[in-house]
């Protein structure tokens, strides 16, 4: 056998494999590592995104905590910035907390509304709704807040859900279904660490569970 022949020809062979599809090897490659060191950045930009948001985040609550009222605008410009991610979420919820203490009920709609626009937890978005209605109730917005209120679908919420229900039913004077709607709250168990809705319960006369105290 000829070796140096048939190693000459192997040569020949990679030189024109090389040519034909050496380039592309290399691009991909380059391509790949390109997108193995983007993906560390990304991971490392996101890390620092949010190590960057969380102190922002806490300033801005600890100014609503501090400040009240006085801090809206500050927290008002958080949550613009960061719409979409789960501090922006937090920081509407705790300003319309803030504003609802202020009685500044328009601007805790808004802030409820953004909150519920961006989040995707089933538990998160009922306790907003069950929010909003109330706020919009407030402001006696009752289509409104009916429309809130219909969108209240976990059953671990519908104690609070029957109590709205019934607030709703009084704002249209409405008592005898006002009353069957806090029974539903009280039998799903609302009357727990819930003084207001027992008040409700005496002021239409309905009377107590076996075993309540009255």
């Amino acid at each position: 056998m000829d070796f140096n022949s048939t190693e000459e020809q192997q040569i020949e062979t990679l030189k024109r494999w090389w040519s034909e599809y050496g380039k592309s090897i290399i691009l991909g490659a380059v391509v790949g590592l390109g997108g193995l060191f983007g993906w560390r950045y990304y991971q490392t930009h996101q890390i620092e995104t949010r190590a960057a948001g969380a102190d922002s985040f806490a300033y801005v609550s600890g100014e609503l905590a501090n400040k009240g009222s006085d801090a809206f605008d500050t927290a008002v410009e958080f949550v613009e910035q960061n719409q979409g991610n789960n501090y922006g979420e937090l920081a509407a919820l705790l300003l319309a907390s803030e504003a609802i203490k202020a009685n500044q009920l328009p601007l805790a709609q808004q802030q409820l509304e953004l909150a519920l626009a961006g989040t995707q937890d089933d538990a998160l978005n009922n306790t907003i709704r069950l929010r909003l209605a109330r706020v919009l109730l407030a402001q006696d917005n009752i289509a409104d807040a009916q429309a809130a209120l219909n969108n209240v679908t976990a059953e671990a919420f519908s104690a609070q859900r029957s109590e709205v229900q019934g607030d709703l039913y009084m704002a249209q004077d409405n008592p005898q279904d006002a009353g069957d709607a806090y029974r539903a709250a009280r039998d799903a168990g609302g009357l727990a660490d819930n003084p207001s809705l027992r008040l409700k319960l005496d002021n239409l006369g309905v009377s107590h569970k076996p075993g309540e105290d009255a």
